[in-house]
């Protein structure tokens, strides 16, 4: 049903037009209709600039005569009033704390400095804050990856609220998206007018309007951030009462146990991340790499910023091995079919140099001037985070990789952020500033997570890569024939089902008596709330392919004897002996149930049937086994452990019991703005604290093992253990 009538009726303050549409709407698809009525784009949405009261008004009339007209028809209106009343209470509570955030923020006297004094206070907050985090990071024998993503910290200004150093880095770089384009949007054309661009004696702090715009900007994030869930991801409200007779608008998802499950697998992606980089470097070979690190930051001077685009080439390439390094580990997340793109005329494989770059001179940066910072001088946080004319980088980079002005001068400018971004700061460090300078902060270099920019520029480009599903789909096919244990169809298994329409089966396979249908779905990762509901909503028409398969296989069952390439039973399965999956290449829906069909990421599955033993090592003067276990209790894997297995496979294992359920409060502009909180888990223990547990107290399970020296390393990397771990 097209919904833009409806949109005109509001903003023309017709109720009655728009209750008749809201009506119709109600009595094609009731059970939807919520859904249906956020994502069609018509209503008046909080975040919106053209938001208005006489809007939300005339929508609260419309479903008002709504409920009379149903009511008169003689249908059932509470299911009608209990939709649109979470709609309303949700657009009207963040639209009334919204409009006392745009009221200070007009107040806020930050804009008193120029544009690039804002940027450029900004970023050198970001890069001392990261100083300081460091600071605090606890000095141990181990790292599991996890050390950051603990929540052991007091909120700023709200009580009782445990956060984690991780959860305030990613607050402060939202906050920085936030407030830039804020910025460019009241800076308008002026930006390119500026004249001075060397600010002496620069400093975050101590700046009241600072700070209360930064306040501003986390509560605009957050009240996005919920509305986003609540559109996009069918999260609800209900409003409540505390003990002292406060109301609140408490907004919570419907399965808290499936948000969990998306946690985990946001988390896993973190310790994937450390652990190629451990595997891909050791601790040895990393002090050795960071010494070339070391060694050209001492040609840096942090007073001459030129200094750090006139390296030595040969030095410089030296010290990239260490970044390479990162570049490697982060490229092992990545599907192949990435790597032969090209993106605007420019080559992947120039693209990922200009990553290399950029985090190479980044870190020798840091290390040029975080070891010499006096925090008492305020004449030395300028150097935190410098302005620098964009074309020293351009020149550098071209010079260091011997590429053509035009293509290195393409590739850095992907990484600029500027008024119009269609990405993020967490995509484009590079922050313009006017007249072709930007700010240099080597934090917001670092923290790029290259997979996700990746993606992101091949959306941007309108890249077509949908050979991979096709090839993500045979690859997993192919892997599964080389266990003896589970007979896998070869043969195409396409024909015209009994209900007339087309079917095609993506794997077909027996496993003891148990017959396992799965579609294979090949996703982004998504990273805001509308690509989890897009990636979600390709997950359930998954469920739905698999459950339609599963019918046709009741009623084909001759058809699809015939073109299997093993022999099948002589009648069809019940469903007790079907095993039902949608397999994904992403971690962030494993183990989630829908509708009998389970979600398993491909890692999970070819774990169990590929790979069942997990061993782990400690590399020292000798090698230790420290802990050791198999997926299968015999020496074959079975239906039950399988099924069991699903519900919780070894990789999600570790993270069942370190959440802790909380609600975060949103902190209020005016007093007589609304209370608003939402639901949350902190992660309160390290999953794989009980790895090290055992190290320090191995109870029996600790072997000593003979490697030899031309033997694999135990550690993975792939090298024989004389020329890694052995060395």
């Amino acid at each position: 049903m097209n919904l833009d009538n409806l949109k005109e009726a509001i903003n023309n303050g017709d109720s009655d037009q728009a209750a008749s549409i809201i009506v119709t709407l109600y009595d094609q698809n009731s059970k939807n209709f919520k859904k249906t009525l956020l994502l069609s784009n018509t209503l008046p949405e909080p975040l919106n600039r053209d938001f208005s009261e006489e809007k939300l008004k005339t929508l609260i009339k419309a479903f008002l005569l709504g409920t009379n007209t149903l009511i008169e028809k003689g249908i059932d209106s509470t299911p009608f009033t209990s939709q649109y009343l979470q709609i309303t209470q949700a657009i009207r509570c963040i639209a009334h704390n919204l409009k006392s955030n745009l009221e200070r923020l007009e107040r806020n006297e930050f804009s008193n400095y120029t544009l690039s004094e804002q940027i450029q206070m900004y970023c050198i907050y970001i890069e001392d804050q990261k100083r300081l985090s460091n600071k605090l990071t606890t000095k141990k024998n181990y790292l599991t990856g996890m050390e950051g993503r603990l929540a052991k910290f007091e909120a700023d200004n709200v009580k009782n609220v445990k956060v984690s150093m991780s959860d305030n880095f990613e607050a402060v770089l939202e906050m920085a998206d936030t407030l830039f384009r804020l910025l460019y949007f009241k800076a308008g054309k002026e930006i390119e007018k500026a004249e001075n661009f060397i600010h002496k004696g620069i400093s975050p702090y101590n700046i009241g309007s600072l700070e209360e715009i930064m306040h501003l900007a986390l509560q605009r994030n957050l009240l996005n951030l919920i509305w986003g869930k609540f559109k996009y991801r069918d999260w609800q409200v209900n409003q409540v009462e505390n003990k002292v007779r406060e109301k609140f608008y408490i907004f919570k998802p419907i399965s808290k146990e499936e948000y969990k499950k998306e946690l985990i697998g946001v988390n896993r992606y973190i310790y994937q991340d450390h652990i190629n980089f451990s595997r891909d470097i050791s601790k040895k070979s990393g002090e050795s790499l960071f010494k070339f690190i070391e060694e050209c930051s001492k040609n840096v001077d942090s007073d001459y910023i030129k200094s750090l685009f006139s390296l030595n080439k040969k030095e410089y390439l030296k010290a990239s091995e260490f970044t390479r390094n990162i570049i490697r580990s982060q490229l092992k997340s990545l599907d192949e079919i990435y790597l032969s793109l090209e993106l605007n005329g420019v080559r992947m494989e120039d693209i990922l140099k200009g990553f290399e770059y950029l985090y190479t001179i980044a870190i020798i940066y840091q290390q040029a001037v975080i070891p010499k910072f006096d925090e008492n001088d305020v004449l030395q946080y300028k150097k935190l985070s410098p302005i620098i004319n964009q074309q020293y980088i351009i020149d550098h980079f071209k010079e260091m990789y011997g590429l053509e002005l035009p293509t290195a001068e393409k590739i850095i400018k992907l990484f600029i952020f500027k008024s119009r971004s269609k990405m993020d700061i967490f995509s484009q460090p590079l922050v313009y500033v006017g007249k072709n300078n930007i700010v240099f902060c080597p934090t917001l270099i670092i923290q790029m997570n290259m997979v996700r920019i990746i993606q992101m520029l091949t959306t941007e480009f309108d890249i077509d890569i949908s050979d991979k599903g096709n090839e993500f789909e045979r690859n997993l096919r192919f892997t599964l024939t080389f266990n003896h244990h589970i007979k896998v169809n070869t043969n195409k298994m396409e024909f015209k089902a009994y209900d007339g329409k087309d079917i095609e089966f993506d794997f077909i396979g027996m496993f003891e008596d148990h017959l396992m249908v799965i579609e294979f779905k090949h996703l982004k990762l998504p990273f805001s709330e509308k690509q989890y509901k897009n990636s979600f909503d390709t997950i359930k028409f998954g469920i739905e392919q698999v459950n339609r398969r599963v019918n046709v296989i009741k009623n084909d069952w001759a058809l699809i004897k015939e073109r299997c390439s093993f022999v099948l039973p002589e009648e069809p399965l019940d469903d007790s002996k079907i095993i039902k999956l949608v397999c994904t290449n992403i971690f962030n829906f494993s183990t989630i149930q829908r509708d009998g069909v389970g979600i398993i990421d491909s890692s999970s599955l070819i774990k169990f049937f590929m790979a069942p033993e997990i061993k782990a090592y400690s590399v020292g003067q000798q090698v230790d086994e420290f802990f050791k276990r198999n997926l299968w209790n015999n020496n074959s894997p079975t239906v039950a452990e399988f099924k069991d297995y699903l519900k919780c496979p070894i990789a999600v294992e570790p993270y069942e019991n370190c959440y802790e359920e909380d609600y975060k409060p949103i902190q209020k502009v005016n007093d007589d703005d609304h209370n608003i909180a939402f639901f949350d888990y902190n992660l309160v223990k390290d999953p794989y604290e009980f790895l090290y547990d055992i190290i320090k107290n191995p109870s029996g399970q600790t072997k000593n093992i003979k490697i030899k020296r031309n033997s694999p390393c135990p550690c993975a990397s792939g090298k024989k253990y004389k020329k890694c771990c052995g060395k």
